[in-house]
């Protein structure tokens, strides 16, 4: 089994959250910490999906 931190999809998911958590920075306050704390924790959850899938 391949490692997870180098598989194509775990690679392109964290570029991914990397670039939710740049954009979401530049919210409006009343989207920051309601849509753009939603973005990033599901950006991180998929992240865990994919690490356990191929464990």
């Amino acid at each position: 089994m391949a490692l997870s931190h180098t598989l194509p999809i775990y690679i392109d998911t964290y570029k991914l959250i990397l670039l939710i958590f740049e954009r979401t920075s530049n919210f409006g306050r009343e989207y920051k910490y309601t849509l753009g704390q939603d973005m990033k924790r599901d950006g991180i959850n998929l992240v865990r999906s994919i690490y356990r899938a191929n464990r």
